[in-house]
């Protein structure tokens, strides 16, 4: 299984809000450990570091909406050289992250914070399977428009989820190419209220810039102080609900990675046999490697021959 990691996690959260007197909630997210732990298995640059720690805080705020475990799916298969990526997240906290290439692209500089769009493309699709615990995943997507991840995600939970949303997540690298902060707020209208007036005073907070500053100047202690200094007070009085720790885990396993053998089927694990006499798995999430020798292949090759071969 994938360890989880060290560095800054012990500090990364999830906090779930409310708004005095407003018919918002509020969710923040600190990831910093997370998005660091995830660049360093991949050895991210700087733009595919950048783009795993904004989907893992986007992937993490949307598994936060419900009160139970709920699982989610990001996916942000954009057409620029990261090739696209996914994020898994569950709203205990939890998450991961895979880019295609997250060696390749580079991070737009001339604005606020910087641009990912050139990296990602400006063109594909987001999409979002929610895996709540019943017997069918409620999924969704909508077209990549302006290759932020933050901002297709809000436009997806807006279009296709049809909840008046505000969402921005911002990570920082330094000048090494290492994450050196990530954050983000999620600010959503209360089902069957009135909050669309106050989501949107949060959208302009956002737009203007008002997280990526606060992850610049260096991410506070907790997602409510997070909230406070990114609104300013614009909302009002911030009421925690609860607080989830976040880190990084992957549910791979040597089980796993032996049944991703079994797939290939009887012929082409004896082929592997002769030719190399070994295989190795890698888990696209995680990295962790598991070695098979010859012994452990001809034991999952008789497995499958049992069960997938044909009679003779």
């Amino acid at each position: 299984m994938g360890d989880p990691g060290q560095g800054d996690e012990d500090r990364d959260e999830i906090v779930r809000c409310l708004i005095a007197d407003l018919p918002v909630r509020i969710v923040a997210a600190l990831t910093t450990g997370l998005a660091q732990e995830a660049a360093r298995r991949h050895a991210a640059a700087a733009a595919g570091a950048m783009a795993m720690g904004r989907g893992l805080t986007a992937g993490l705020l949307l598994a936060s909406l419900t009160k139970d475990d709920e699982q989610v799916t990001l996916q942000v298969l954009g057409r620029g050289p990261l090739g696209g990526g996914i994020v898994d997240a569950n709203g205990a906290g939890t998450a991961r992250a895979y880019v295609k290439h997250p060696g390749a692209g580079r991070i737009a500089e001339g604005t606020l914070r910087g641009s990912l769009a050139e990296a990602i493309g400006r063109s594909g699709i987001v999409s979002v399977i929610r895996d709540v615990g019943l017997r069918e995943n409620f999924s969704g997507a909508t077209g990549i428009r302006s290759g932020e991840i933050d901002e297709d995600v809000e436009r997806y939970l807006n279009e296709s989820e049809q909840i008046e949303s505000a969402l921005a997540c911002d990570t920082t690298v330094g000048a090494d190419g290492r994450v050196t902060g990530s954050a983000g707020v999620l600010v959503q209208a209360l089902p069957g209220s009135e909050g669309a007036p106050d989501v949107a005073v949060a959208r302009g907070l956002l737009a203007d810039g008002a997280l990526a500053r606060i992850v610049s100047a260096g991410v506070p202690a907790s997602g409510e102080d997070l909230v406070a200094a990114v609104f300013a007070g614009r909302l009002g009085e911030v009421r925690v609900l609860d607080r989830r720790p976040v880190r990084f885990f992957c549910a791979c396993s040597r089980e796993r990675a032996g049944a991703s053998l079994a797939i290939l089927g009887s012929a082409d694990l004896s082929a592997m046999i002769l030719d190399d006499g070994k295989a190795e798995v890698i888990c696209n999430f995680c990295r962790a490697r598991y070695d098979f020798d010859d012994k452990e292949l001809e034991q999952i090759r008789r497995q499958t021959a049992g069960t997938t071969d044909p009679p003779s």
